[in-house]
């Protein structure tokens, strides 16, 4: 089963004893960020890791997508005020959490989406939420298959009412989350998703 983590930032103390648990480039990461909130985001999902899989050596793929040599499969995202952790088994996962604040979606959404899915924005009724749903999809699809910003997002389709979508001959499930104005999407071949989110504290 897939499982959900999420942690407050807000709640997340900057002290020695807590920046001493993550791995070293994450340390680094922190310093290099000059805003406290971004801070507390990335030491969250770090704590999140030492959470889940204790102090474990984590390493990146050549695109940057984390991972625990022989661990379960597992990936990370922040937005806000939120970190969260996305913990499968043996197939990938990719996962997205994005506030919904107000925005031109139509603008936006031009700039990563393919004509199919600006079609399905332009006539959906609460552009905002249509948004935020191909946008929360695409993002954790890209992190699932691990290729990140490398990967054309305007090359795979996911305008269609199923939840799912064929890439490669491989079938890639969603699961949509929502904590209070967020939305959260999990990606992944495994069709196993959790009902709910589980918050860390």
């Amino acid at each position: 089963m897939i499982k959900t983590y999420v942690r407050n930032a807000d709640l997340t103390n900057i002290t020695e004893l807590n920046i001493s648990r993550v791995p070293d480039y994450r340390r680094k990461k922190i310093k290099r960020l000059c805003h406290e909130n971004d801070k507390k985001l990335s030491l969250a999902a770090g704590l999140m890791i030492y959470q889940i899989f204790g102090d474990r050596e984590v390493s990146a793929s050549k695109y940057g997508k984390p991972f625990i040599e022989g661990e379960r499969e597992f990936n990370l995202a922040h937005s806000g005020h939120y970190a969260v952790l996305a913990v499968g088994e043996s197939e990938p996962v990719g996962c997205d959490i994005e506030r919904m604040r107000q925005l031109d979606p139509l603008r936006v959404g031009r700039v990563v989406f393919c004509e199919n899915e600006m079609s399905l924005l332009r006539s959906a009724r609460d552009k905002c939420d249509v948004f935020y749903t191909l946008w929360t999809k695409k993002e954790a699809f890209i992190k699932c298959i691990g290729e990140g910003f490398h990967f054309a997002s305007r090359s795979i389709d996911i305008s269609s009412p199923d939840n799912f979508v064929v890439y490669n001959s491989v079938t890639y499930f969603f699961k949509e989350y929502m904590l209070e104005d967020y939305k959260i999407m999990i990606c992944s071949p495994q069709n196993d998703f959790a009902s709910h989110i589980e918050l860390l504290k």
